[in-house]
């Protein structure tokens, strides 16, 4: 039987996004593919990440997306951040992400998986 109490807690982040003037999805689609080539060279392959469009919410202008991205524990996370930012390749590729959009909003959540689909 399943039981939530032998799931360890996981780190989430949430950014939320609006594209700069003259950007949009398909800057933001292409930059993935050069941020996927960086994560898969990191040490820590347990983030996985979502970029999320809103159907539908009480503001459809407050962002026009979310990036959405989980690590396998908290200090895979410390490790995966501090690889990807502290080196120079992933800080060069931050900096073309802000090019491309404004996440006002950056928040880490603590999620404990209450049921897992098969």
């Amino acid at each position: 039987m399943w039981s939530a109490s032998t799931m360890a807690a996981q780190p989430v982040e949430y950014w939320g996004c609006k594209f700069n003037e003259g950007k949009d999805m398909g800057d933001l689609m292409g930059w993935t593919e050069k941020w996927n080539e960086v994560a898969d060279d990191l040490s820590d392959q347990s983030y996985s990440a979502w970029v999320m469009t809103p159907m539908f919410t009480e503001s459809m202008s407050q962002y026009d997306f979310i990036w959405g991205g989980a690590w396998g524990s908290y200090q895979q996370m410390g490790t995966g951040m501090g690889e990807f930012f502290g080196g120079d390749e992933g800080s060069a590729l931050f900096a073309e992400f802000q090019e491309i959009t404004t996440c006002n909003s950056h928040t880490l959540w603590t999620s404990v998986t209450i049921r897992q689909g098969e």
